[in-house]
């Protein structure tokens, strides 16, 4: 018996207006997305924990990635840079 696959959350910055297009895109093909100022996090659904990490346009800078639900991963992402 295998254990449950977490979601990937992805941890970015930058450009308000960039990241609301990848949101958008994102929640199109049914990844969880919140955008906050200059931060988002974007988190793939459990079910695709073998998915490829998506390349991020130049402008953004990936600030980490994590495993712990998006719920979790965004308090600790937009509260981290005083959001």
């Amino acid at each position: 018996m295998t254990a449950p696959s977490l979601p990937t959350s992805y941890r970015l910055i930058g450009p308000p207006d960039l990241l609301h297009d990848l949101m958008l895109d994102f929640q199109e093909i049914g990844w969880a997305c919140t955008v906050h100022r200059w931060q988002a996090v974007i988190t793939a659904p459990a079910t695709e924990a073998e998915h490829r990490a998506p390349a991020w346009p130049a402008e953004i800078t990936l600030a980490g990635v994590s495993h712990a639900g998006h719920d979790t991963v965004c308090q600790e992402h937009f509260t981290a840079a005083g959001a």
